[in-house]
């Protein structure tokens, strides 16, 4: 599980929590649209717990999609209303035909310290915690196998569950304000958004410990030395139209190349080979003799000739 973490919530509410045992075609979904319920009414609940937003700009041209994170007075720490549009939104994305590319921020000078502790500390009953545990999981499981290559723009501290969320897209790129905290055992708990096992594949069991056991703060540097972060956004640059620059080196081919490529790649990391090599042959078959596949031949041709 996933929660805001600052020196003063540390001497303030951290002890009370350990005494009692959170849109060429654009459009947008509105930060004032209320999220559906989920399917299942088992995390009816999330919907009480309210506060802030998530919104989502999808332009159909270039296939780019933008996540934010809205709740800037709370430095963007996810309420359980958010956790619920947050799912409504990959499910969305999971059936947008023309998107290639997401990127995910947090509004402000924040990315995201994790869940709302005003949420956590009156949700601190089991049952509640598997449950948000479950929908969270599920939730950045799919984002992490969506078929558009995804980077977290990172500006600002990115703690707990904001540094799980994270690790839920392809990439990562920092400003140089920028920091990264797994502080959930600092907190008694450990990871609960799937963020401990993906940290561990990407930089490794003895790192992923230090880091998950540490709590300690990864700044960008060392984030692009571990291979946590890809890049440094330079200072003065806005955080989107950087990290819209960077991401046009993967997203140059058609959609469905790009799509088909991502594709390829979560069914490596998460399928038995034999799976994954059936699922690369479909993509290969998918692709094979389209407009991309004929266009790049007969510009070889021609370059031969």
């Amino acid at each position: 599980m996933a929660v805001f973490c600052s020196s003063v919530i540390k001497r303030a509410l951290v002890p009370k929590l350990t005494r009692k045992l959170g849109e060429c075609h654009l459009y947008t979904c509105a930060s004032t649209c209320a999220a559906a319920p989920p399917d299942d009414v088992r995390y009816s609940w999330l919907s009480t717990a309210g506060g802030g937003a998530v919104d989502l700009t999808k332009d159909d041209a270039s296939g780019l999609a933008v996540l934010t994170l809205n709740n800037p007075e709370r430095l963007n720490a996810v309420t359980g209303h958010m956790m619920l549009q947050l799912g409504d939104i990959v499910n969305d994305l999971k059936e947008w035909k023309n998107g290639k590319a997401l990127i995910v921020r947090g509004k402000g000078r924040s990315f995201c310290p994790g869940a709302d502790l005003n949420m956590v500390y009156n949700m601190l009953d089991s049952k509640q915690g598997r449950e948000m545990c479950s929908f969270m999981h599920r939730t950045l499981t799919e984002l992490h196998r969506l078929p558009l290559i995804s980077v977290a723009a990172i500006d600002g501290p990115a703690i707990g569950g904001g540094a799980e969320l994270c690790t839920a897209t392809d990439f990562r790129v920092m400003t140089e304000r920028a920091d990264i905290k797994f502080v959930q055992a600092l907190l008694g708990i450990v990871p609960g958004w799937g963020g401990g096992t993906r940290l561990t594949r990407l930089v490794g069991r003895t790192r992923a410990l230090d880091l998950l056991s540490s709590g300690r703060t990864i700044r960008p540097e060392e984030a692009v030395e571990i291979g946590l972060a890809s890049w440094i956004i330079p200072t003065g640059r806005d955080v989107v139209e950087a990290t819209t620059e960077w991401l046009q080196r993967y997203t140059r081919g058609r959609t469905e190349v790009v799509r088909a490529v991502k594709n390829v790649v979560v069914a490596g990391t998460e399928l038995p080979v034999e799976e994954a090599l059936a699922k690369e042959a479909e993509q290969f078959v998918n692709v094979w003799g389209g407009p991309a596949h004929v266009e790049a031949i007969l510009k070889s041709m021609k370059h031969k000739k």
